[in-house]
């Protein structure tokens, strides 16, 4: 069996379903062009452009970026809850396995365009009064099916207003096509009248209450 420890067969970047004449020559989704598995892995063998929205404490990266967002990165309760939530529960059951690993690759895209929107503060209160809030007193009850759900349906949320796909190949032709200014706009306006209409049908949920 061929190894390729420090060769380019072990970079995550190496697309081994495109390949060029024979299988042992894939293309690099990072640095483009065909490299065969056996080259010397370059210097971004182990680059990582979502680096810094990665929390590796806790690995609630949406979460982190919202409380950072509105300075409530050192509220301990909230953040001991949801680390001990997927440490202890989610963590030890394989029906979950596939969920967080799909987590672990949006969530820090995610994290990213959240902290880049210019209407970034807004969006995060919205999060956390409609979303968080109830999914922390679910954690609170041991409700766990109901704070999971909950919190699923806001990364589909996001996802759908960022374009994010854990898809590598869906990705990048993604980032190749620039969004046209009337399909921005549909897209702010739909994400601000779901955001009233859930403020409307949940008129007292506040943080802390």
């Amino acid at each position: 069996m061929d190894t390729y420890d420090g060769c380019c067969g072990s970079c995550k970047w190496l697309n081994t379903n495109d390949y060029c004449g024979t299988k042992d020559r894939c293309k690099c989704t990072l640095r483009g062009g065909y490299h065969d598995l056996h080259e010397s892995k370059c210097y971004k063998h182990e680059y990582d452009p979502y680096k810094d929205y990665y929390d590796l404490n806790h690995r609630w990266y949406i979460v982190t970026a919202i409380f950072n967002k509105l300075g409530l990165s050192d509220d301990y309760e909230c953040i001991s809850l949801l680390h001990n939530f997927r440490k202890n529960v989610l963590s030890k059951d394989s029906r979950y396995d596939a969920m967080l690993a799909e987590y672990d690759i949006v969530g820090p895209k995610i994290a990213k365009l959240l902290k880049e929107d210019s209407e970034s503060v807004e969006i995060c209160q919205k999060l956390l009064q409609v979303y968080l809030v109830r999914v922390l007193d679910y954690i609170r009850d041991k409700k766990y099916d109901d704070a999971l759900n909950l919190y699923i349906e806001m990364v589909n949320f996001l996802k759908l207003i960022y374009e994010v796909t854990d898809n590598k190949d869906a990705e990048d032709k993604k980032q190749n096509k620039k969004n046209t200014w009337f399909i921005y706009k549909i897209r702010v306006y739909l994400y601000r009248y779901w955001f009233v209409v859930c403020g409307y049908l949940c008129p007292k949920l506040r943080f802390g209450e």
